[in-house]
């Protein structure tokens, strides 16, 4: 498998970006300090910078908001299956993990959806680091195996 290793906030956040996915610099801006998207298919992703504080404590409060914003966001999905909402460790980071999936109205399995999302996030420095993946209308297996891989490969340097 191919990927790009790509390094963000003095070197101090790295991942690999997979292949079929691309910088998209037209989507950077205040917060946003990195984007993507595929090449082929409807998916992207973007490392987003908070400018309100988080402590690393309150991830379990973010957490419980992030799912219900989005639970009540995204009611026009015909059903909005949580995978994970989690608090996780990685690397000896606490995170939250957050992923969904929605479900298409004759889906025989949980991961058989229109739009799966990953949200990692984190208290860097005091504030939100949020890293969000998006397949919106691709189906496909293998985006949603590449998305979780660069969410995987995060490395996050105190």
């Amino acid at each position: 498998l191919a990927f790009t290793p790509v390094e963000l906030l003095d070197g101090k956040l790295t991942l690999e970006i997979e292949d079929g996915f691309v910088p998209d610099k037209s989507r950077i801006g205040k917060k946003t300090i990195a984007a993507f998207k595929a090449k082929k298919g409807d998916a992207w992703g973007a490392v987003v910078r908070g400018t309100r504080g988080l402590d690393p404590a309150a991830l379990g409060d973010y957490l419980t908001s992030k799912s219900a914003e989005y639970t009540k966001g995204l009611a026009w999905l015909p059903k909005l299956t949580w995978l994970k909402k989690d608090t996780v460790t990685l690397r000896g980071r606490q995170w939250a993990d957050l992923r969904f999936i929605g479900q298409m109205p004759d889906a025989k399995n949980p991961m058989e959806g229109v739009l799966y999302t990953r949200i990692f996030a984190t208290s860097y420095e005091g504030q939100l680091l949020e890293i969000i993946f998006t397949s919106n209308t691709d189906r496909s297996e293998a985006t949603r195996a590449k998305i979780d891989r660069m969410i995987e490969s995060v490395k996050l340097a105190d």
